[in-house]
């Protein structure tokens, strides 16, 4: 089962400039998250299934608390948090920083991982 997360607003400091070190500036951070929700389907019961508020929960303190200068590096300690739950089987994560290019909607970063398939 795909989840996907849409359009979650998180303030951050992020950048390299001077200003961006003191000001935070809203993300918009885009999830999609796979996993095997085959048990959750027939019990419908929230302790079979991949917690999305926990997930969005984990994503905006790990977000909230970063420092980084680079997009890329909060985008890679966002995959990895989400995948370091072990039900999830792939993710894809997009960060978007309106306001980065002033001729632009916004700036990107995009990873994604997947665990390998078992034999």
């Amino acid at each position: 089962m795909m989840i996907r997360i849409n359009d979650l607003k998180v303030r951050a400091l992020i950048g390299a400039y001077s200003w961006e070190r003191v000001n935070r500036q809203e993300l918009i951070i885009n999830i999609t998250l796979e996993y095997d929700a085959s048990k959750a389907s027939l019990s419908d019961k929230l302790k079979d299934a991949l917690d999305y508020e926990a997930v969005t929960a984990k994503v905006i303190r790990a977000v909230q608390a970063s420092r980084y200068v680079l997009l890329e590096k909060l985008t890679s300690k966002i995959l990895s948090g989400i995948m370091s739950d072990r039900r999830v089987q792939s993710a894809y994560v997009r960060v978007d920083k309106p306001h980065a290019i002033p001729q632009a909607r916004c700036v990107s970063c995009e990873l994604s991982a997947q665990r390998p398939t078992k034999s």
